[in-house]
């Protein structure tokens, strides 16, 4: 996520949509009082210095405590960093979530900026979406489980209580949209242009086209069974019905 008072906007980073590319394209141009929760390691990786906001950010008792407690755990100095700028601000705005909290909690964090400031989200086909998050979620694991044994985890997940899956309520609020425009992966980076026209944001530069990787086969073959489709329509029904979004996209 980024709320950027230098360009009134604010930036919600759905899961899987390419955000981290997002933000580390626009991390150059935030102001010393923005904030970016998520992907700071990613902008100093990707060459750029460090700034001043990333600084502020960081250069308070807390933040320079959660900072000392990373690399206590021996992460690299970018993680290290990275983390404790999402513990300091999920502390201080109550947020549920450092890097993908729910839009009602950012309105509730900061309900000034949420009114006047311009909004905007990027959603995916959730059929195609879940595979993406399935193959990143199961990179490390020497035996990882089948797509379908994914998606029953998710299920579990879900009937608990836990929206770490879903992106919905990110972007909604009391089951509406709540947020100015939202742009589509399928057209990133028109869209991603289109945005950033509104926002009145210029010279940012283009995203990095690694974040479209290739899969290891067509998505649409970790789908062996109708019963999978059903499944992720039961996980992700909200947002294939608003967005017209269908298997064969």
């Amino acid at each position: 996520m980024i709320i950027s008072h230098q360009h009134r906007f604010i930036f919600i980073h759905c899961r899987k949509v390419a955000g981290s590319s997002m933000k580390v394209a626009l991390s150059p141009h935030m102001g010393r009082g923005d904030v970016m929760l998520g992907s700071v390691h990613e902008s100093l990786q990707a060459g750029g210095p460090m700034q001043p906001w990333a600084r502020r950010q960081l250069l308070t008792p807390l933040g320079v405590s959660e900072l000392w407690s990373a690399m206590l755990k021996r992460r690299g100095w970018a993680s290290a960093l990275n983390k404790a700028v999402k513990k300091r601000f999920k502390r201080e705005f109550g947020l549920s979530s450092s890097a993908h909290p729910p839009a009602v909690e950012v309105r509730d964090a900061m309900p000034g900026a949420w009114h006047e400031y311009f909004k905007f989200c990027f959603v995916r086909n959730p059929y195609e979406r879940a595979v993406s998050d399935y193959l990143y979620r199961t990179r490390k694991e020497d035996a990882p489980p089948s797509f379908d044994g994914f998606l029953d985890e998710l299920l579990a997940e879900a009937r608990s209580g836990r929206q770490k899956h879903d992106n919905w309520p990110m972007y909604t609020i009391d089951d509406e949209v709540a947020v100015d425009f939202v742009g589509r992966f399928e057209n990133l980076e028109a869209d991603f242009q289109r945005a950033l026209s509104l926002a009145g944001v210029e010279g940012v530069d283009a995203l990095a086209s690694e974040k479209r990787r290739a899969y290891p086969k067509p998505w649409q073959e970790y789908y062996g069974e109708e019963e999978e489709k059903e499944k992720v329509q039961q996980l992700f029904g909200r947002e294939i019905e608003y967005f017209k979004y269908s298997f064969t996209d």
